[in-house]
């Protein structure tokens, strides 16, 4: 009763010349990614308490993982929030991040004190225009009074990483999108 979902999509153009598995190679890199995050402060891989769950069925519906798929790799992130402006007053929140391999990229189920759960694909593909995409695919679930302050730190974080991806790719963001 309490407990709402949200979606959110970001999308970045790629640089020209960069070829789909140099892309995807990148985003399966998990510790790049999770540098890439603006708010991590340190991290560290982690043994599961118990079995991850299966692929929620908004992500098995549309990516398949790779081929001889293992676990999930778990990691343990510490990041810096911002609970008001300008660093008045932060804290460290210590979150699980599962990292699934797709064909297309990666799924990240993201949990979180207060119960809040992120579930993100970021996957590679071709635009409408023909170039290669970075997309980023988000639902957050959690309590109505948090959802607003989550939606925003998604929409505040993902020009960084993704501006981060696109520069290790030997670019500059081309174009970018949010809906």
């Amino acid at each position: 009763m309490l407990n709402t979902t949200a979606s959110l999509t970001h999308t970045t153009v790629l640089p020209k010349g960069t070829t789909r598995p140099q892309a995807v190679a990148l985003v399966q890199d998990h510790e790049h990614f999770i540098k890439c995050d603006p708010h991590m402060i340190s991290y560290k891989t982690k043994t599961p308490e118990t079995a991850p769950a299966p692929l929620p069925e908004w992500v098995s519906a549309k990516w398949k993982l790779v081929d001889g798929a293992k676990p999930p790799v778990v990691y343990e992130v510490t990041d810096r929030i911002s609970a008001l402006p300008k660093g008045l007053w932060d804290s460290d929140v210590v979150s699980t991040s599962e990292f699934w391999d797709l064909e297309d990229g990666v799924f990240v189920r993201l949990h979180s004190p207060l119960s809040i759960l992120m579930e993100t694909v970021w996957s590679v593909r071709h635009g409408d225009g023909g170039d290669l995409e970075l997309v980023e695919d988000v639902l957050i679930s959690c309590s109505r009074l948090l959802v607003g302050i989550v939606k925003g730190q998604c929409d505040s974080n993902w020009k960084g990483i993704h501006g981060n991806v696109v520069k290790k790719l030997g670019g500059e963001p081309v174009a970018v999108a949010a809906s």
